[in-house]
């Protein structure tokens, strides 16, 4: 998996919490799970991102700058 894939799924988890809390607002149904859904996904990409960064070979020569 690349980066960018991390990242991808971090702004798809923003846009259902975006989507979940407009739901919300109106007082429709779904909204509940479209917030938990987007939570998980931005954590998922967080935790992935975070993953790729700390496991690249030149992470030190970045961290040190």
């Amino acid at each position: 998996m690349k980066a960018k894939h991390a990242l991808l799924l971090f702004v798809l988890g923003l846009c259902t919490n975006l989507v979940g809390a407009l739901f919300k607002i109106q007082h429709w149904r779904g909204a509940d799970i479209l917030l938990i859904m987007g939570s998980l996904l931005e954590v998922m990409g967080i935790l992935l991102f975070t993953y790729k960064l700390l496991t690249h070979p030149k992470v030190k020569e970045f961290l040190n700058r």
